[in-house]
């Protein structure tokens, strides 16, 4: 392999991609050195007339797919038509869709989301009329190109001659932000709303919003929902002359609403872990919160990050205020802790996802709040989506008088970005 670069390096010619990659697999062949150096000559002067042929590598990047909160827009990016080989002597014939975190996906004539884990991968064999160019971003963080992208015996050839083993690549063309360029949006707008006519009339209305921007350096994620139901209640009585009256009242069932934002930075040692300070504010009439707000930092981790779905763990403090409409008001220093995660095992585009919040009075461990929302959502079209959720809140120091539980089931539709 050593006289094969260093033959390369001394003749004018530099070998492409795809030179390479035919030669590793006609080098591990041949009997003797001087056959090998013999075929290499003829490749390379062969492939001289071809090169001059190919267009030059961009210096810009490929236009991106976006990712959303709960589906992913695919776009065919290098190798289409492309043969992949297994270590256990099985092949694909697809093509080459995303390459994120040690995984593949390809789009295939029976599957358009096959994720392969990468370790699995022996070869991956271009169409003789493949030269699209593809981005890679290695895990040393270095951008590097290739034309075609083949791997034999997961082994990679690039552009300008470099060999690469295929699990150094952490990204398959990487849109700007996973270059440090920017911040990628995502967000969900969504709504569960009722309106009920009859002996009870009533109107729910249920609005939340939730959207990140998240890059290489740090993430901001903003959280906000409201809730607003009446109800009207019509009693037939008898009235004055023995006449009967239809005496209708509109009563209040619901009112509340909570904003929260966080702010995470991540260690560049250690990518996995961060630094971040989350603050909340949040009134719930029927609970006798006039206001509640808190506001304090937190070390947090990626617990998991993989192709099946992601899960994030955060410890910290808080400060808690909260104004109550009759009861007395309260402050006290909280321990914090935070968890989020999502996944698409259940297949498809359809996902589940938690969010949790914990907060414990350090000086009184009777008086603990704990906020819990699980869902499952699911794509419709055009970025539209449904969920079915279920909210429950405990509040250890509740107002005198009042519930220490709420529960709520919500069926919601929204938008996704």
């Amino acid at each position: 392999m050593l006289l094969l670069l260093e033959l390369a390096s001394k003749i004018s010619i530099r070998p492409s991609a795809g030179d390479v990659a035919r030669l590793l697999m006609k080098s591990t062949a041949s009997s003797t050195a001087q056959a090998t150096i013999a075929q290499l000559r003829a490749e390379l002067a062969s492939s001289e007339t071809t090169r001059r042929e190919e267009v030059s590598i961009p210096t810009s990047l490929p236009p991106q797919h976006t990712h959303t909160h709960t589906q992913t827009t695919y776009k065919t990016y290098s190798t289409t038509h492309a043969r992949i080989v297994l270590h256990d002597g099985s092949s694909i014939v697809a093509d080459i869709v995303d390459y994120r975190g040690d995984q593949i996906t390809l789009s295939t004539s029976f599957s358009r989301d096959l994720k392969i884990d990468t370790a699995l991968i022996k070869d991956i064999q271009a169409s003789a009329d493949d030269r699209e160019i593809s981005t890679l971003l290695l895990k040393d963080g270095r951008r590097v190109e290739t034309a075609p992208m083949m791997v034999t015996s997961g082994i990679l050839a690039l552009s300008d001659g470099e060999i690469i083993k295929l699990v150094d690549v952490d990204k398959l063309n990487p849109e700007p932000w996973e270059m440090g360029q920017g911040y990628a949006w995502e967000g969900l707008a969504s709504a569960a709303f009722t309106f009920a006519r009859g002996n009870t009339d009533s109107d729910q209305l249920d609005v939340a919003v939730n959207t990140q921007f998240d890059s290489t350096r740090d993430r901001i994620t903003l959280r906000a929902n409201v809730e607003q139901d009446t109800s009207v209640v019509s009693v037939q009585t008898e009235g004055n002359g023995g006449t009967n009256e239809i005496v209708s009242s509109r009563e209040p069932s619901a009112d509340n609403w909570q904003v929260v934002a966080k702010y995470d930075y991540y260690l560049e040692d250690w990518t996995n872990h961060y630094l971040g300070i989350n603050a909340s504010v949040e009134a719930d009439k029927f609970a006798d919160i006039r206001m509640r707000s808190y506001l304090g930092p937190y070390y947090g981790r990626k617990l998991f990050d993989g192709g099946w779905g992601k899960l994030d763990g955060e410890l910290g403090f808080v400060w808690v205020d909260t104004d109550f409409f009759n009861a007395q008001d309260t402050e006290y220093l909280g321990a914090n802790w935070n968890v989020t995660g999502e996944s698409e095992i259940l297949g498809g585009d359809s996902k589940v996802y938690l969010t949790h919040v914990g907060i414990l009075n350090v000086s009184d461990d009777n008086s603990v709040i704990l906020d819990t929302t699980i869902g499952f959502g699911f794509p419709f079209f055009f970025g539209l989506e449904a969920a079915a959720e279920f909210t429950v809140d405990y509040d250890g120091a509740a107002a005198a008088g009042k519930k220490a539980i709420d529960q709520s089931y919500n069926l919601r539709v929204g938008y996704s970005w």
